[in-house]
């Protein structure tokens, strides 16, 4: 289903999702929280781009 760079593309991106929602934003940041989940959530975007197996 994934490559090796897709899933660990997928694995960066959920965990910098996970912090920046528990972390900052919990904390009272969220802007700072805020940018950490934007760049998780285009992280995971690229890895269903990039990281996809093509097998036909």
């Amino acid at each position: 289903m994934f490559t090796i760079f897709g899933k660990i593309m997928l694995t960066i991106g959920l965990i910098l999702v996970i912090f920046g929602y528990f972390g900052p934003v919990k904390s009272g940041d969220p802007i700072f929280g805020s940018i950490f989940i934007l760049v998780g959530l285009a992280i995971l975007a690229l890895a269903f781009v990039i990281g996809k197996d093509n097998r036909r």
